[in-house]
């Protein structure tokens, strides 16, 4: 089963974020889903600092939702054709030309799980007690530190992203991550509205502790807002196992 949580912050009327399962794109919703057999499980987040942030990230999820087939799936071909898409779309609207979003989450089929990631929302998996994240934030702070600027990294927008769907610029999805995921009895797709407020540790603490999935699910959005985050919320738990 999957396990959804994803709404508007203070910050926005309209939720900027929005989430994909199967062929349902849902942007205001506290709902569990069944685990599709082939298809797309994604959390997108438009980019804030680009009008037409809740465009783009619906856009995305729009075009993923119709690829339910069996058929073999080049991710990579498809994923490149969807941003050309997008640029192209937002172009010809010329409202919003640099319209882009973040996208993080699985490709199943046959019960295996592809990793798709690229911006700053993340994907964890569940490893015992633990939580360990398999996507690598696409920010100017990580550039930074792995470029060994240490002191300028501290000094920066920790949430200003370097890649991502759109921005009127193909190479924007250069970094665009794919790799076969390992298996997992638990995974946690996060927008950063949730993990910039919610660290590793508490995060860790609700998965493990008592109660049902759906409250899990729940229960993290809820810490999010009470640490004060005004951003939009998404939170999808993936349970591969419950049916």
């Amino acid at each position: 089963m999957i396990y959804v949580s994803t709404h508007a912050g203070k910050q926005h009327s309209i939720s900027e974020d929005a989430v994909l399962i199967g062929s349902e794109v849902l942007t205001e919703a506290s709902d569990t889903l069944p685990m599709p057999e082939c298809g797309f499980i994604c959390v997108a987040d438009g980019v804030g600092g680009n009008r037409g942030g809740d465009q783009a990230s619906q856009y995305v999820l729009g075009e993923l939702s119709k690829y339910q087939e069996t058929a073999d799936v080049n991710l990579a071909a498809l994923l490149k054709e969807i941003n050309e898409s997008l640029i192209a779309a937002a172009a010809a609207d010329g409202t919003a030309t640099d319209m882009a979003t973040t996208l993080t989450g699985f490709y199943v089929k046959d019960g295996q799980f592809m990793l798709v990631h690229i911006g700053n929302t993340r994907a964890y998996i569940k490893q015992g007690k633990y939580l360990k994240q398999i996507s690598s934030d696409h920010t100017t702070y990580n550039w930074l530190l792995s470029s060994g600027q240490a002191d300028a990294a501290q000094n920066c927008n920790k949430s200003e992203i370097t890649n991502c769907f759109g921005g009127n610029n193909p190479a924007l999805l250069s970094k665009l991550y794919i790799s076969e995921c390992q298996q997992f009895t638990l995974a946690l797709l996060t927008s950063d509205g949730v993990h910039e407020y919610v660290d590793l540790d508490s995060l860790e603490e609700i998965i493990t502790g008592e109660g049902s999935l759906s409250d899990k699910c729940e229960e993290i959005a809820r810490r999010a807002v009470a640490a004060g985050s005004e951003d939009d919320i998404s939170v999808i738990v993936v349970c591969p196992s419950e049916q």
